[in-house]
């Protein structure tokens, strides 16, 4: 077997697999979507950074740049082929650009992030028609055991109806979660901020994210290669 049969079969194998993962991903989202709806995220001034939206928008662009790969690979289609090098390149180089400029902006990221969710996120908080935004919150605050963004002070400063000192939602309650549990000041809060919490989750778990991130760029690397490969031994003839 020659340089371009080999190159053809493992891109159509690879693409294959590519293209089940992004089926996955796909049936993931809309699974998500049929049990919670648009699922809002916590930032209401990028209401498109949501689970159902993001998840599903990926596994299509996985789809099809999958679906590019295999036909082109299986047909030696120049164009096809190379259209398919192209686009993976692009991915990878806007990775790569979105990863340094968040990495070198990391603090006015963190500081926007905390600026939204206080003065935009906490207000919206158990409004008419932001059932995913309260969803998230109490998700948030009940699996991560953490309180507001710096603490459970900031329901009180930031929430219109939350009056009464001391006042958070019942996703608060470290103990005793029942109903109007937040209202009553007797009840034990989780003392941390979700914004600390969160941070020490990302960076306890850093090596597995950077791991996740560099495998990634390893399989995308591997399909530019062996687009490139099958495209310069066709044009080769």
């Amino acid at each position: 077997m020659g340089m371009r049969d080999c190159a053809k079969s493992v891109l159509f194998i690879f693409n294959l697999l590519f293209f089940m993962t992004g089926v996955a991903v796909l049936a993931i989202g809309a699974f998500l979507y049929s049990r919670e709806g648009p699922f809002a995220t916590l930032l209401p001034s990028l209401p498109f950074l949501n689970v159902t939206t993001m998840t599903m928008i990926v596994g299509c662009v996985i789809m099809i740049v999958a679906f590019l790969g295999c036909c082109g690979a299986m047909k030696e289609n120049v164009c096809m082929v190379s259209t398919y090098f192209i686009i993976m390149v692009a991915i990878l180089t806007a990775e790569l650009i979105a990863g340094g400029l968040g990495f070198a902006n990391r603090n006015a990221v963190e500081a926007f992030i905390e600026k939204d969710l206080t003065q935009r996120g906490i207000p919206l908080y158990g409004t008419k028609g932001e059932h995913g935004l309260t969803s998230a919150w109490d998700r948030m605050q009940t699996s991560l055991s953490c309180c507001g963004v710096n603490n459970s002070t900031d329901w009180s400063r930031f929430h219109p109806l939350m009056t009464i000192p001391g006042e958070t939602p019942d996703s608060c309650c470290s103990e005793h979660l029942v109903t109007a549990c937040g209202r009553d000041n007797d009840v034990s809060k989780w003392e941390k901020g979700c914004k600390e919490v969160l941070n020490g989750e990302i960076k306890s778990h850093m090596g597995v994210v950077a791991g996740a991130l560099i495998g990634v760029g390893v399989f995308q690397m591997l399909g530019i290669v062996l687009s490139f490969m099958l495209c310069y031994s066709i044009r080769k003839g």
